[in-house]
């Protein structure tokens, strides 16, 4: 019951914005200007301020980059083989399919999540475990824009497109949180007070975007590769990071932190890089819908085994 008090409202947020996608109060583009706000305004800010405020020492958790980011890299070598050996994709469909079952939307889903069950010492992980995801996707960027079928002359170099990801404004905040962690000059209160005012938003904003945008119908038209994809993503990722959690000896509140942020959705930023290169993009529209949908029976799941598993760090949050 403790539990279900904890994360019942979390879900509620999302499935009040699922509601609304269906009563047209809202103009129908509601849902892509709270994610604009999420992603300009109130990410780049909570991210700024937990990272910002934290000795530099504290961001240095090698064993929570090797048990997330490590897991998560070598379930992508062992998909993206696969699919070019057993289904025989061409390399860029095999690397969407492949980074469908792995990046997490950590920024609009994990992060607050966390956030509203631990708060900033729930949420530094999951801002971190953004960090590992925004490294993935620069190389997925990186694998398809290689393999894309534009003639050399129209490529984009690969520093511009590095240059490009870099001025994404939760990743340029991340790093300058990070940077301003290493001066150890922290924040003023009135600095605090607004940074933390904006980040107290993030929760409801974004997590009603999440369900506005959630759809049912794109759900029922996935077939036996996309409920193979949904079940890695949500079944077999969180599970595989938990048990390299638990090898490394990472504490309780990251174990349970790079669990969740395995186990969410997958990230929307696969679809638009699917869609800008002409690679799978209704695959990776289906599994972004997919996961959405059913990571909230999923999560839960996995919020029982991991408060099964360590109920004294759930009492912290």
């Amino acid at each position: 019951m403790e539990l279900i008090n904890l994360i019942a409202p979390v879900f509620a947020v999302i499935l009040t914005g699922y509601v609304f996608s269906w009563t047209n109060l809202l103009a129908k583009d509601t849902s892509e200007s709270l994610v604009q706000f999420a992603v300009y305004v109130l990410i780049p800010a909570i991210m700024f301020y937990l990272i910002g405020q934290e000795k530099f020492e504290n961001l240095l958790n090698y064993g929570f980059y090797l048990a997330y980011g490590g897991t998560l890299l070598v379930l992508f070598v062992v998909l993206f083989i696969g699919f070019r050996l057993v289904l025989g994709k061409q390399v860029g469909s095999a690397t969407v399919a492949a980074f469908a079952a792995v990046a997490s939307n950590t920024a609009l889903v994990a992060l607050p999540v966390l956030h509203a069950i631990f708060g900033a010492s729930g949420a530094l992980p999951a801002v971190l475990a953004n960090l590992v995801v925004a490294m993935l996707l620069l190389l997925l960027t990186t694998i398809l824009e290689s393999s894309s079928r534009q003639s050399a002359a129209t490529k984009t170099p690969v520093p511009t497109i590095i240059l490009n990801i870099l001025k994404n404004p939760i990743i340029a905040a991340t790093l300058a949180g990070v940077i301003y962690s290493f001066t150890g000059i922290g924040f003023a209160d009135a600095v605090s007070d607004y940074l933390a005012l904006l980040s107290q938003a993030l929760a409801a904003v974004a997590l009603f975007a999440i369900g506005y945008t959630t759809s049912v119908r794109t759900i029922l038209q996935t077939g036996p590769l996309i409920l193979f994809l949904t079940l890695t993503k949500l079944i077999v990722a969180p599970g595989l990071v938990l048990i390299a959690a638990h090898l490394v000896g990472l504490d309780p509140l990251w174990t349970i932190a790079a669990t969740v942020s395995a186990a969410v959705p997958t990230a929307k930023n696969i679809f638009l890089l699917a869609k800008h290169y002409d690679q799978e993009p209704q695959l990776a529209a289906h599994i972004v819908s997919a996961t959405s949908f059913l990571a909230v029976g999923t999560l839960i799941m996995w919020l029982f085994v991991l408060h099964q598993l360590y109920p004294s760090a759930f009492q912290l949050g």
